[in-house]
Protein backbone atom coordinates (compact mmCIF):
# COMPACT_ATOMS: atom_id res chain seq x y z
CA UNK A 1 0.00 0.00 0.00
CA UNK A 2 1.35 3.45 -0.91
CA UNK A 3 2.28 5.94 1.80
CA UNK A 4 3.80 9.41 2.10
CA UNK A 5 6.99 9.88 4.07
CA UNK A 6 8.78 12.86 5.61
CA UNK A 7 12.06 12.94 7.57
CA UNK A 8 12.15 15.63 10.25
CA UNK A 9 15.25 17.85 9.88
CA UNK A 10 16.35 18.10 13.54
CA UNK A 11 15.54 14.66 14.98
CA UNK A 12 15.77 12.59 11.81
CA UNK A 13 12.49 10.88 12.75
CA UNK A 14 10.65 9.45 9.77
CA UNK A 15 6.91 10.19 9.70
CA UNK A 16 4.85 7.91 7.46
CA UNK A 17 1.18 8.43 6.52
CA UNK A 18 -1.08 6.06 4.57
CA UNK A 19 -4.04 8.10 3.31
CA UNK A 20 -5.91 5.09 1.91
CA UNK A 21 -6.60 3.59 5.34
CA UNK A 22 -5.56 6.49 7.64
CA UNK A 23 -2.65 4.71 9.33
CA UNK A 24 0.63 6.24 10.47
CA UNK A 25 3.91 5.49 12.15
CA UNK A 26 6.82 7.53 13.46
CA UNK A 27 10.19 5.83 13.57
CA UNK A 28 13.92 6.52 13.46
CA UNK A 29 14.86 7.09 9.82
CA UNK A 30 17.52 4.35 9.85
CA UNK A 31 15.14 1.52 10.86
CA UNK A 32 14.61 -0.23 7.51
CA UNK A 33 18.09 0.40 6.14
CA UNK A 34 19.88 -1.24 9.07
CA UNK A 35 17.77 -4.36 9.42
CA UNK A 36 15.74 -3.17 12.41
CA UNK A 37 12.04 -3.93 12.31
CA UNK A 38 9.88 -0.88 11.74
CA UNK A 39 7.21 -0.21 14.35
CA UNK A 40 3.68 -1.33 13.47
CA UNK A 41 1.28 0.99 11.69
CA UNK A 42 -1.14 2.76 14.02
CA UNK A 43 -4.73 3.67 13.19
CA UNK A 44 -5.54 7.38 13.15
CA UNK A 45 -8.57 7.71 15.43
CA UNK A 46 -9.44 11.37 14.93
CA UNK A 47 -8.76 12.32 18.55
CA UNK A 48 -7.29 15.68 19.46
CA UNK A 49 -6.90 14.72 23.10
CA UNK A 50 -3.39 13.30 23.34
CA UNK A 51 0.19 14.21 22.56
CA UNK A 52 3.34 12.09 22.58
CA UNK A 53 6.86 13.32 23.25
CA UNK A 54 10.21 11.80 22.32
CA UNK A 55 13.85 12.83 22.57
CA UNK A 56 17.23 11.62 21.51
CA UNK A 57 20.76 12.65 20.57
CA UNK A 58 21.41 14.61 17.39
CA UNK A 59 23.36 12.13 15.23
CA UNK A 60 26.03 14.61 14.09
CA UNK A 61 26.37 16.12 17.58
CA UNK A 62 25.76 13.33 20.15
CA UNK A 63 26.16 15.72 23.10
CA UNK A 64 23.18 17.75 21.80
CA UNK A 65 19.56 16.59 22.23
CA UNK A 66 16.50 16.89 20.03
CA UNK A 67 12.94 16.95 21.38
CA UNK A 68 9.69 16.27 19.51
CA UNK A 69 5.97 16.17 20.25
CA UNK A 70 3.16 14.96 18.00
CA UNK A 71 -0.50 14.09 17.99
CA UNK A 72 -3.48 13.50 15.75
CA UNK A 73 -4.51 16.53 13.69
CA UNK A 74 -8.27 17.14 13.46
CA UNK A 75 -8.26 20.59 11.85
CA UNK A 76 -7.95 22.72 15.00
CA UNK A 77 -4.93 25.01 15.32
CA UNK A 78 -2.08 23.48 17.34
CA UNK A 79 0.39 25.58 19.31
CA UNK A 80 3.43 24.29 21.21
CA UNK A 81 5.05 26.56 23.82
CA UNK A 82 8.25 25.64 25.67
CA UNK A 83 9.20 26.68 29.22
CA UNK A 84 11.37 29.50 27.82
CA UNK A 85 8.23 30.79 25.99
CA UNK A 86 9.64 29.93 22.55
CA UNK A 87 7.26 28.32 20.09
CA UNK A 88 8.67 25.68 17.75
CA UNK A 89 7.07 25.46 14.33
CA UNK A 90 4.20 22.96 14.13
CA UNK A 91 4.07 20.91 10.93
CA UNK A 92 0.97 19.13 9.67
CA UNK A 93 1.67 15.96 7.71
CA UNK A 94 -1.17 13.66 6.72
CA UNK A 95 -3.48 13.83 9.73
CA UNK A 96 -0.68 14.36 12.25
CA UNK A 97 0.81 17.50 13.79
CA UNK A 98 4.48 17.46 14.76
CA UNK A 99 6.87 19.94 16.40
CA UNK A 100 10.58 19.46 17.09
CA UNK A 101 13.44 21.49 18.50
CA UNK A 102 16.96 21.12 19.82
CA UNK A 103 18.54 22.24 23.07
CA UNK A 104 18.15 21.62 26.77
CA UNK A 105 15.19 19.73 28.21
CA UNK A 106 12.07 21.86 28.66
CA UNK A 107 8.46 21.07 29.40
CA UNK A 108 6.22 21.66 26.39
CA UNK A 109 2.62 22.86 26.62
CA UNK A 110 0.44 21.90 23.67
CA UNK A 111 -2.83 23.75 23.04
CA UNK A 112 -5.42 22.62 20.50
CA UNK A 113 -9.21 22.81 20.28
CA UNK A 114 -9.43 24.84 23.54
CA UNK A 115 -7.64 22.06 25.43
CA UNK A 116 -4.07 21.77 26.62
CA UNK A 117 -1.57 19.16 27.74
CA UNK A 118 1.77 19.48 29.50
CA UNK A 119 4.44 17.21 28.06
CA UNK A 120 7.07 16.11 30.58
CA UNK A 121 9.96 14.18 29.15
CA UNK A 122 11.46 11.20 30.95
CA UNK A 123 14.98 11.79 32.23
CA UNK A 124 17.32 11.06 29.30
CA UNK A 125 20.18 8.62 29.67
CA UNK A 126 23.64 10.11 30.13
CA UNK A 127 25.94 10.74 27.19
CA UNK A 128 28.32 8.05 28.47
CA UNK A 129 25.51 5.49 28.85
CA UNK A 130 24.09 6.45 25.43
CA UNK A 131 27.52 6.01 23.81
CA UNK A 132 27.97 2.60 25.46
CA UNK A 133 24.51 1.46 24.33
CA UNK A 134 25.16 2.68 20.81
CA UNK A 135 28.43 0.79 20.70
CA UNK A 136 27.08 -2.46 22.19
CA UNK A 137 23.41 -2.50 21.21
CA UNK A 138 23.40 -0.29 18.12
CA UNK A 139 21.00 2.13 19.85
CA UNK A 140 20.43 5.00 17.45
CA UNK A 141 16.79 5.87 17.88
CA UNK A 142 15.08 8.02 20.47
CA UNK A 143 16.69 7.67 23.87
CA UNK A 144 13.30 7.78 25.53
CA UNK A 145 9.68 8.17 24.60
CA UNK A 146 7.23 9.52 27.12
CA UNK A 147 3.80 8.04 27.74
CA UNK A 148 1.14 10.02 25.88
CA UNK A 149 -0.15 13.05 27.78
CA UNK A 150 -3.87 13.62 28.02
CA UNK A 151 -5.43 17.00 27.34
CA UNK A 152 -7.67 18.86 29.76
CA UNK A 153 -10.00 21.83 29.47
CA UNK A 154 -8.24 25.20 29.56
CA UNK A 155 -10.97 26.97 31.56
CA UNK A 156 -10.07 27.53 35.19
CA UNK A 157 -12.52 25.83 37.49
CA UNK A 158 -12.64 26.71 41.17
CA UNK A 159 -11.67 23.93 43.50
CA UNK A 160 -15.00 23.01 45.09
CA UNK A 161 -13.31 21.72 48.23
CA UNK A 162 -11.57 25.07 48.80
CA UNK A 163 -14.71 27.09 48.08
CA UNK A 164 -16.67 25.05 50.63
CA UNK A 165 -13.98 25.60 53.24
CA UNK A 166 -14.03 29.35 52.63
CA UNK A 167 -17.82 29.57 52.97
CA UNK A 168 -17.93 27.96 56.42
Amino acid sequence: MDFDEMVLPVSGLCVEWRAADEHFRIRPSHTDSEGEAAPPWRTWLGHNDMAVGAAGPIPEEPEEMWWAVWGEYTGADVQVTLDDQSRPHVLVFGNLWIAEWRGPEQEATVVTADRQAEIHFAHPISLQERTQRMRHNRLRGPSHIETPAGFHEMSIRPDRRNSRLRSR
